[in-house]
């Protein structure tokens, strides 16, 4: 199985990436007047990517090509933030991106005067609420008589924080929001997971009720920091056992074809453990790269001490690493994290 450094780019990415998920997504959180401008069957999902590559850590996008009612080209920019905490630059950020989508379209097509419209749409999973701006204006400093010197540009939000699952419909787009909001909850496997896989398989059959539970199972193992092997089997156990059961055959071979050679209980568990070490190793990758940029090449002694760590306290000293001043002051955090 490939290493799956950044699951919440992976699953973002697999998820939206169907169009049928793309439009009901657009149909929900856009707002009407908007939609009516829009002719959704024509979405199309492009391959490019604007987000600069030392921030993928924490942001992916994703752009679709789409018509207006009056059949002229428009785009739709998903931005996906999965820090745990609001960023305030965010917005300028995102703004930076959509610029680069037009200056893309210029270069496609010279003969352009006016620029494409695009909808920005930012999608934010942290676990405080959204507190940012999400107006140009309202990151400018100095007097408002200033200000209307500054670019018109403002986003729509979509704070899962504060996103109620009520709000859609059942659907495997409410499935895939919340697992993304609940994917720090430590409830997530005791009170939620058994669920969101029965709706899976009502709500989708065959093949792709299998590629669904796969890539929700995929992510949460690899993602969540409360998420645990009992809570995971116990959960495809009964959900499984129902009408689920004849998925079974098909989803152990999914896992079999990824390299896990046993059947579906022992399956999950090996890919779990499998994953889970894989997110490790990416996030210790990332760690190490850090400190070697930021001060020397790390010793043996506190590779040692660092390899002891979880994904969670690896991730933090991360953060960490960015305001310290020394190796020193990083190995003293490391030696309170051990403890």
């Amino acid at each position: 199985m490939s290493a799956i450094l950044n699951p919440h780019d992976h699953y973002f990415k697999e998820t939206f990436a169907r169009p049928e998920i793309a439009r009901e997504f657009l149909v929900s959180f856009l707002p009407e007047p908007t939609l009516t401008r829009l002719n959704l069957a024509t979405l199309n999902l492009q391959k490019d990517t604007f987000v600069d590559p030392d921030l993928r850590e924490h942001f992916s996008d994703m752009l679709y090509q789409v018509k207006t009612v009056e059949e002229e080209a428009g785009y739709v920019y998903l931005l996906f933030e999965h820090k745990s905490y609001p960023d305030p630059l965010t917005l300028f950020q995102m703004l930076r991106y959509c610029v680069r989508i037009w200056e893309q379209a210029l270069r496609a097509d010279r003969s352009l005067t006016r620029l494409p419209p695009i909808l920005p749409l930012l999608v934010y999973h942290g676990e405080q609420a959204w507190g940012e701006p999400r107006d140009m204006v309202d990151l400018l400093a100095g007097d408002e008589a200033l200000h209307i010197y500054g670019p018109r540009f403002s986003c729509q939000l979509v704070d899962l924080s504060r996103w109620n699952a009520d709000d859609i419909r059942e659907s495997v787009l409410q499935v895939a929001l919340e697992a993304m909001k609940n994917v720090r909850n430590p409830r997530l496997g005791r009170e939620m997971l058994s669920r969101m896989l029965k709706l899976l398989i009502e709500l989708t059959l065959g093949e792709s009720a299998v590629e669904y539970i796969q890539a929700l199972l995929v992510y949460l193992s690899a993602a969540s920091p409360y998420l645990t092997e009992e809570e995971v089997r116990q959960a495809i156990q009964e959900t499984l056992s129902d009408e689920g059961g004849r998925l079974m055959p098909t989803l152990a071979e999914k896992w079999y074809e990824q390299g896990i050679e046993q059947g579906i209980e022992q399956g999950i568990e090996q890919g779990l453990k499998q994953g889970l070490e894989q997110a490790r190793q990416g996030a210790m990758q990332t760690l190490i790269g850090l400190l070697e940029h930021r001060f020397s090449p790390v010793d043996t002694e506190l590779t040692a001490q660092l390899n002891r760590l979880t994904v969670d306290q690896i991730q933090s000293l991360s953060l960490y690493v960015l305001d310290s001043d020394s190796l020193d002051q990083v190995a003293e955090q490391v030696r309170r994290l051990s403890n």
